[in-house]
């Protein structure tokens, strides 16, 4: 069966750090804000922003909801002193069960998270505003491609360092990037409902999904090549459906083209001024 090609993760480690650090550079603002979710990918984002541009540069915050976990918070603040960056604890239970009761969206559990993802967000870039400062994304590029992410929500940084890297290599990263282990070793969760995880809502776990969305998205294989090569054919169909059920969200705002020189459409222009 086929498997995710190998990344030297020293190098991809190097190549993230210096991208966060021309973005910072090119933007013209004071530093990073990023969100400590307790979980591996935020880690390895603010880790990789404290390597970029220094911890004193990175500011973090805790933003639990109504039915985050204990533990999650702990966690964060483990990444935080590991890596020497400041963290704030906003508590965001209060504003969430009063916009859902206001919205009637609290029975709804798929509702009720998406508002808790959004709302995150909104406190991410609100804190970012007075510094100024970017605010820093933690989704992967498997979370993107399966559309396991809240569009304006998780999937609304400012930058994503990580949205290239797929999530097995993320657990890599980590470990070279000094994470602490418990973090590395705990099952992927959005925190948004007790009990919540990853592979319990989408069905299978990533390094099982990893190397059937790269040999479709990047190999060009379809779901019979797929299923030749040894994957399981219930994965293969499980994995493809999301992709494509989700393509709607790797390009959130689509402009509609009326013109000769329509953005994001005609133009591919550089994001960052010359030196």
């Amino acid at each position: 069966m086929l498997e995710l090609p190998p990344v030297n993760v020293q190098l991809l480690a190097r190549a993230l750090e210096a991208f966060l650090a021309e973005e910072l550079r090119a933007s013209g603002l004071a530093g990073y804000f990023v969100g400590l979710s307790g979980g591996v990918d935020s880690a390895v984002s603010a880790a990789l922003a404290a390597a970029a541009v220094g911890p004193e540069k990175v500011r973090a915050l805790a933003l639990p909801g109504p039915a985050s976990s204990p533990e999650s918070l702990r966690d964060a603040q483990t990444v935080a002193k590991a890596f020497g960056l400041e963290l704030d604890v906003v508590d965001l239970g209060r504003p969430t069960e009063a916009l859902a009761e206001t919205l009637g969206a609290r029975a709804d559990r798929v509702r009720f998270g998406n508002m808790m993802a959004r709302l995150r967000m909104v406190a991410l870039f609100d804190r970012a505003r007075p510094v100024p400062a970017l605010v820093l994304g933690t989704s992967n590029k498997s979370e993107i491609l399966l559309g396991y992410s809240t569009l304006f929500g998780d999937a609304a940084a400012s930058v994503q360092p990580l949205g290239d890297v797929w999530k097995t290599h993320i657990f890599a990263l980590a470990q070279v990037l000094g994470v602490p282990d418990p973090v590395v070793a705990k099952s992927p969760t959005a925190d948004l409902w007790p009990g919540q995880t990853d592979a319990g809502e989408l069905g299978f776990d990533y390094p099982t999904v990893d190397p059937v969305l790269y040999w479709h998205h990047e190999g060009g294989m379809g779901r019979d090549e797929l299923a030749a090569s040894g994957f399981p054919p219930a994965l293969v169909d499980s994995a493809l459906a999301a992709y494509r059920r989700n393509r709607f969200k790797w390009r959130p705002t689509v402009v509609a083209r009326v013109s000769a020189s329509c953005i994001n459409v005609d133009r591919i222009l550089p994001r960052n001024p010359e030196r």
